[in-house]
């Protein structure tokens, strides 16, 4: 999509309107009561474009907002779905992880990796790739996955979309002590990009229930997991004493799979999350049903529904499922964080306290 066309589609209903009235006013008086078709095309259009143009380099000027200077040596952002970078000529862009879009550019983009300009059929950046702007070049470029990792170097300017803020979650997850990421040495090591496996779900999961540390302290060896590494064990043999997991398959001698490596699944995570709040499997919910039993208990919405059954299923998924279960009530009929606030991690205040300032909402 042209820039013209983006900006356009922001600014839509306050940008159209004005044009239009007053280019038919020229017309449309009691001296020349009808349009022609020559004035249409000669007079009329020509000067919408001219003006749209104008008014949409100014509104994406309004909209972004001032210049930030990140310096030479740059820094970097976490970014997320719609939101759109504008990058000054000499800036460097790099996507670090996720999907970056450009949008339009008024000039040349370099890729400085390759050393060529890029083509002109280029849509998504390719990863770890330094984007140049050139002399006289004002680039567009847009977020078209749920998050994003970029590094920024130079002058540029954001319009922040109306998405949904997964970066936020997690990093109040995180404030709370409930969500750590992993080794990742960018994107705060959230990794939200990211399909889960199954041991990595699992143990988000012990974490936000306060719990890791006495999985991690958990020697009762057994019940044999016949494919779970030896630093993963203790994980899985507590989450299976507590009912969370059942494994995914019992052997003829007693031996378990639990599918470590397996990509989780929506199901798999509420699963985890059901039994730890006490609602009945066999009764209140199954696993195999178990997005769509959720919302019959009140604990999904019919949009976060949809949303689990038709997208990839990311560590920022995983991440919105935590942060929002924590305010759903449990079979007891108290929010999931009173329990969390029972084992002494983080108290209820100390929640509210974190997520006071959190303007994501749920999806409907």
């Amino acid at each position: 999509m042209k820039r013209k066309e983006i900006a356009a589609l922001i600014l839509i209903g306050a940008l159209l309107s004005g044009l239009i009235t007053a280019g038919a006013s020229e017309a449309g008086t009691s001296g020349n009561p009808l349009i022609s078709l020559e004035w249409l095309k000669e007079t009329f259009l020509p000067g919408l474009e001219k003006d749209l143009d104008e008014k949409v380099n100014n509104g994406m000027e309004d909209l972004v907002g001032g210049f930030v200077n990140s310096g030479p040596e740059g820094h970097e952002l976490r970014v997320k779905r719609g939101d759109v970078i504008m990058l000054e000529r000499g800036s460097v862009l790099t996507s670090l992880a996720g999907e970056i879009s450009i949008v339009s550019s008024d000039g040349t983009v370099l890729d400085v990796t390759e050393g060529a300009e890029i083509p002109a059929d280029t849509e998504i950046l390719l990863t770890d790739h330094r984007y140049l702007t050139a002399e006289e070049t004002q680039a567009l470029f847009s977020v078209t996955s749920d998050t994003a990792v970029i590094h920024l170097s130079g002058l540029y300017r954001i319009a922040a979309s109306l998405e949904t803020d997964y970066n936020a979650l997690a990093d109040a997850l995180h404030e709370m002590g409930l969500f750590m990421g992993s080794n990742t040495p960018y994107g705060s090591s959230y990794d939200l990009e990211d399909a889960p496996t199954r041991i990595q779900g699992l143990i988000i999961f012990l974490r936000l229930l306060g719990e890791e540390e006495a999985a991690l302290s958990y020697t009762d060896t057994s019940v044999t997991f016949v494919d779970v590494s030896s630093w993963a064990r203790p994980y899985v043999a507590y989450a299976y004493e507590k009912k969370y997991t059942g494994g995914q398959k019992v052997g003829e001698n007693g031996e378990i799979t639990f599918g470590q490596n397996d990509i989780m699944t929506p199901r798999d995570f509420l699963t985890f999350l059901l039994r730890a709040m006490k609602y009945q499997e066999g009764t209140d919910f199954n696993w195999k049903t178990a997005v769509t039993d959720a919302e019959a208990l009140g604990l999904l919405t019919s949009g976060e529904v949809e949303l689990l059954n038709e997208k990839p299923f990311l560590r920022a998924q995983v991440v919105y499922l935590s942060y929002f279960m924590l305010s759903a009530k449990t079979a007891g009929g108290e929010p999931l964080m009173n329990q969390l606030a029972s084992t002494g991690k983080i108290t209820t205040d100390a929640i509210a306290d974190i997520t006071k300032d959190i303007t994501v909402t749920r999806i409907k």
